[in-house]
């Protein structure tokens, strides 16, 4: 590359300090191609317009792709780019350093250009952090011209002042402070507007309608939130309420002096304190302002002392109170206020009234820890709510930026974890109370209730109610106990008693005293549909009872209501039936049920059900073929054999017993194709004292038949939609099945279909649109969105449905002007690629004709080159090969899978003429094209193309070299050519007309 063109790292915006990435120098290559090739259509008189003409040809020469595809040479513009990048970024550094050197020079910087440095020189600051941190130490101070300041309508400020004064306050901070503690003049537009609205919320309710002041507070709330609704609007308002302020200040002062008519240099110094105090810091403004209303009215006036002026400047104004102090005071002498102690939110140490000049509220300090106080007297005395109250309004107060911390935001991080712990600890206090008192545990309610602190919630109504169950709960235990009682009404005695108290542990003990009576004629019976077991039993005598059902494994009853290896209790009802659904790995074998009555823990002797056996079916499987079904089974544990029977549907004939030789499969091959063929499959399980058990019998249905081939390939072609209603049409080929229905399923995108699946037509339901009917079918679509699709052909037969291959379909643009001549061994294809194609599906065929590109054999896959307009390439023909019928479509990759666009179609001749021909030109003579035939041969005219790196593909691809005008070639006939600057040419011959490719076959030597 000469010194004389751009970097091209610079030219293809990618940054030279990256790691090198193909995919974005191709993605950046093309942006730059589509930008350039906008700007050459511009004005030609324009500097622009003729960059962007350079630029274009450096891409359409190949100049940028040369260097940039060479690793040497890629390297080498890398490193130029990283110098030229750090020459730039030294010389903006320079020009910072001298803009920001000229700044400081007034002593301080205004906000609008530390906003303009920040903006114009963000990439010097990113990469030089000390030239940021002086910056961000410089001083920021006003434009100090007061008169000049954005102001508010004096009509709007006259409203302000005059409410200000019948409401009795000295500013709308201060009045908006009344309802929300955090206000200062620094609190951010949306807690000021909030705290308008709370404002006018309280004075509308209050009920004296005629008091001035409520009327001035609410007019206030309307004005705050017109103000404050903008951050112009309130600079406007903050700049006209102290000006108007220091101007209230000035004729106080002038109707104080009015007799003298003469204003002191300690008079002024007193003025401009008075100024300070009232929040007015610009001490020149206000002396020019007060100079200004003196000499209109031909005062004299004395100026205080430099010193004692600078003295008035650097006073440090006190948070809380306002009184101006010494600059070297570390305490307030008004409040003793700690004036030294830095912002906890900025760190600074710069006091102003109401809080830091950064707009925390440091001058609510000692509000924050009063209200810190009142919050732990509250949560100690278990009154949450109002901990909640004081702690949210500290917190609201004292809100510290992310990053920032200090002992006060440390006490309040203290009591918010400790309110949120007690909190949780009450509401699962609550809630175990509120399930204790649900399940009737009234000892335990009111033994956790008398522990329970006094603010607990609700806590003497459900001690009371706790207390009063077991005070019930006593006395009819006792009742029981009584000689006298009969033992049928002590049973109902405690009974009530545990009915009233569920946990009066004494009364349940006293019952489990009292015997129980057996449960009488237990049973227990298979289910053969379900395969459970329903266990059954007679009622007791006796009131109050549950059963609980126990099942064991094997011949022996269960003895207790365990949990024991072998044995598990089922269930606890207060009815007359079990049922077990969960038999699980004990099918098979022996399993003996039995039910214990329960009475308040007590539990009866067993009664005990005739023992069962659970027999499950084998799991069976029939893949019908040729002539032939084959069965497989799988035996349940436990199982010990198995039957295998045969009956033909609709026939009279009893079921025929199958042979089985032990293993687990058979192939039975005495069937006929076509005929419906049902299989039962029975176990038999062999249990020792009891004898053998069959299960019921699984059945399946089978149909031999003779394979089915896959269903497909799938001929897809695309047309223009008729009378505009559908937005793309597809037509759809495909060979017919000799047996069963065909259909084809639409799925968006990849879809959820694969080559291959199989299933039951009632399992196997392809998703998406569903065509069926005889080829061709017609595909409209109304709506397209992503443009990619599946087709997806099922065949249908035998209640069965099978995938076939998948056609993925893309909706793009198609390649054009599609050219094909036969040149010897080879068949040369070109065409002209879509701006949004990069790959191609090329399928070819000598016999019969191709209409789908994925149906040929072997389909070449053919990438774009770079910037390229013309794609093609080459098909081997041989020598017998009389034609090539040819299938071009485009190939679009979405979600890893190749979607491909219909294609277009050619069909070439290979005509009966051959010539052959070169281009000869050694040893710097002129060169000639020579064209040799074996007999005379009348040619039509001809064109002769050439590019630097390849052969023409197309007669519009390269550079015209020569237009032949029709000839007769006799032998070798030489044709003289242009004298060529460029050595690296190569050739291709063509006939002028595409409709003349057929009458000749140019054949390069």
């Amino acid at each position: 590359m000469t010194e004389s063109l751009s970097n091209f790292f610079t030219l293809l915006e990618l940054d030279p300090n990256a790691p090198w990435d193909e995919m974005a120098y191709q993605r950046a290559l093309r942006d730059a191609e589509r930008r350039w090739t906008r700007q050459v259509s511009g004005p030609q008189s324009l500097p622009a317009t003729a960059t962007a003409r350079r630029h274009l040809e450096l891409i359409r020469s190949r100049t940028i792709q040369k260097v940039m595809e060479d690793d040497a040479a890629r390297e080498a513009e890398c490193k130029q780019a990283k110098d030229e990048r750090t020459a730039l970024l030294a010389a903006r550094r320079k020009e910072f350093q001298d803009r920001l050197d000229l700044l400081v020079r007034r002593g301080h910087l205004l906000p609008q250009e530390v906003d303009s440095l920040r903006e114009s020189f963000a990439d010097v600051l990113a990469d030089h952090p000390s030239l940021a941190k002086r910056l961000g130490k410089a001083t920021v101070g006003s434009a100090g011209n007061g008169e000049t300041a954005a102001r508010l309508d004096s009509s709007i400020t006259d409203q302000i002042r005059d409410q200000l004064r019948n409401a009795q306050a000295l500013s709308l901070y201060d009045v908006l402070k009344t309802v929300d503690s955090r206000i200062t003049p620094h609190s951010p537009r949306e807690l000021l507007i909030e705290a308008a609205d709370a404002l006018y919320r309280r004075e509308q309710s209050r009920k004296n309608k005629n008091d001035p002041a409520i009327k001035a507070r609410k007019d206030l709330s309307g004005l705050a939130k017109r103000v404050f609704a903008t951050d112009e609007l309130r600079k406007r308002h903050d700049t006209s309420m102290r000006l108007a302020g220091l101007e209230e200040l000035i004729a106080w002062l002038l109707e104080v002096l009015r007799e003298a008519k003469a204003v002191s240099g300690g008079q002024v110094l007193a003025f401009l304190e008075k100024a300070r105090t009232r929040g007015f810091d610009d001490v020149d403004l206000a002396l020019r302002l007060l100079r200004e209303n003196l000499g209109q009215r031909g005062w004299a006036i004395e100026l205080p002392a430099t010193e004692a002026e600078d003295r008035m400047r650097h006073l440090v104004q006190c948070p809380r109170c306002a009184q101006l102090n010494e600059p070297s005071s570390e305490i307030c002498l008004m409040c003793a206020f700690d004036l030294r102690e830095p912002c906890p939110a900025c760190g600074a140490v710069k006091p102003c009234y109401g809080g830091c000049l950064c707009g925390f509220p440091i001058g609510q300090r000692d509000t924050v820890l009063d209200l810190i106080v009142q919050a732990m007297e509250a949560l100690d005395s278990s009154r949450l709510p109002t901990a909640e109250r004081l702690l949210e309004q500290a917190e609201r107060i004292w809100r510290l930026p992310r990053g920032r911390d200090d002992q006060i935001a440390a006490k309040l991080r203290y009591i918010r974890a400790r309110l949120v712990t007690t909190s949780q600890s009450i509401e699962q206090t609550q809630e175990t109370i509120k399930v204790l008192m649900e399940a009737g545990k009234y000892v335990e309610v009111r033994d956790r209730l008398r522990v329970a602190p006094g603010g607990f919630p609700n806590r003497e109504t459900h001690l009371q109610q706790a207390e009063a169950r077991v005070k019930q709960a006593r006395k009819l235990y006792e009742a029981a106990l009584r000689p006298e009682t009969p033992l049928e009404r002590r049973v109902e005695f405690l009974h009530e008693a545990l009915r009233r108290c569920e946990d009066f542990e004494a009364a349940r003990t006293e019952l489990t005293r009292i015997p129980l009576e057996t449960p009488r004629a237990v049973r227990a019976e298979v289910l053969a549909s379900t395969a459970d077991v329903l266990v059954r039993w007679e009622r007791s005598t006796e009131p109050d009872i549950s059963y609980i059902v126990v099942r064991r494994t094997g011949l022996d009853a269960p003895e207790s209501v365990e949990e024991l290896p072998g044995q598990r209790p089922l269930c606890q009802v207060g009815g007359l039936s079990c049922r077990d659904r969960a038999i699980g790995e004990d099918a098979g074998l022996p399993l003996t049920y039995a039910v214990f009555a329960v009475r308040s823990g007590a539990y009866s002797a067993p009664g005990v059900a005739v023992p069962v056996v659970v027999t499950p079916d084998p799991k069976l499987r029939c893949q019908p073929g040729d002539g032939q079904v084959k069965l497989t089974w799988e035996l349940p544990a436990h199982a010990e054999g198995v039957k295998i029977s045969r009956r033909t549907m609709g026939a009279s004939e009893a079921p025929v017993e199958l042979a089985t030789t032990g293993e687990s499969f058979l192939i039975d091959p005495d069937v006929t194709n076509g005929v419906r063929y049902e299989y039962t499959a029975r176990a038999s399980y062999v249990i020792q004292e009891l004898g053998t058990f069959w299960s019921e019998g699984g059945v399946e249905q089978a149909i031999p038949s003779k394979p089915l081939a896959p269903p497909g390939p799938l001929v897809l072609t695309s047309s223009p939609p008729q009378f505009k209603l559908a937005v793309h049409r597809v037509g759809i080929r495909f060979p017919e099945p000799e047996r069963g229905e065909m259909r084809i399923f639409r799925q968006d995108g990849v879809g959820t279909s694969n080559e291959g699946d199989q299933g039951p037509e009632a399992i196997l339901r392809p998703a998406g649109a569903e065509l069926s009917g005889h080829p061709p079918l017609i595909d409209a679509y109304y709506d397209v969105a992503s443009g990619f699709f599946s087709y997806v052909p099922v065949l249908q037969a035998d209640g069965m449905r099978y995938v076939g291959k998948l056609r993925r379909y893309a909706i793009r643009e198609e390649v054009s002007g599609l050219q094909g001549e036969f040149g010897g061994p080879v068949l040369q294809l070109g065409w002209i690629w879509p701006d949004a194609g990069e790959r191609a599906l090329v399928g070819h065929r000598t016999g019969g004709e191709l209409i789908d590109a994925t149906t040929a054999d072997r389909p070449l896959s053919v990438t774009r080159v770079s910037g390229e307009r013309v794609g093609g390439c080459l098909i081997p023909v041989g020598p017998g090969d009389t034609g090539m019928y040819v299938a071009v479509a485009v190939v679009v990759e979405r979600d890893g899978v190749d979607f491909v666009t219909a294609g277009v179609r050619g069909h070439f001749v290979r005509p009966r003429v051959l010539v052959n021909y070169r281009v000869d030109g050694a040893n710097g003579r002129r060169p000639t094209l020579a064209l040799t035939a074996t007999e005379p041969v009348g040619l039509p005219a001809l064109e002769l193309r050439g590019r630097p790196d390849r052969p023409p593909r197309t007669r519009e691809d390269g550079t015209q070299i020569k237009a032949i005008d029709p000839l007769i070639v006799t032998g070798t006939s030489m044709v003289p050519l242009p004298k060529l600057v460029d050595r690296r040419l190569r050739y291709r011959l063509f006939t002028a007309s595409p409709g003349e490719a057929s009458t000749v076959e140019l054949v390069p030597l």
